[in-house]
């Protein structure tokens, strides 16, 4: 190890490390304040669907893509397992 004495940081330097401190501070608190992407919105909440809505309400309707059926699919092994509640309606 080295015996070199302890020199104290000069008044410009330590001028240097708070003026870099106060301008980092400044700038998280700034981003936190207002983030990228401009103003953020106030949300509209849907409102309840009319008879022939079927978008931008709740309880609107979707589009749901399906695969078909393979020709050689097999049948349920149980009655019971073939009548469930309809899905979707």
């Amino acid at each position: 190890m080295s015996d070199a004495p302890y020199r104290p940081l000069t008044s410009r330097r330590r001028l240097l490390v708070l003026l870099l401190a106060v301008v980092t501070a400044v700038g998280v608190i700034l981003i936190l304040l207002d983030p990228p992407g401009g103003v953020q919105r106030v949300r509209r909440f849907p409102s309840a669907c009319g008879a022939s809505a079927t978008s931008d309400c709740v309880g609107g309707m979707s589009s749901v893509l399906a695969p078909a059926e393979r020709p050689g699919a097999s049948a349920p092994s149980s009655p019971a397992a073939a009548s469930g509640p309809p899905i979707g309606r």
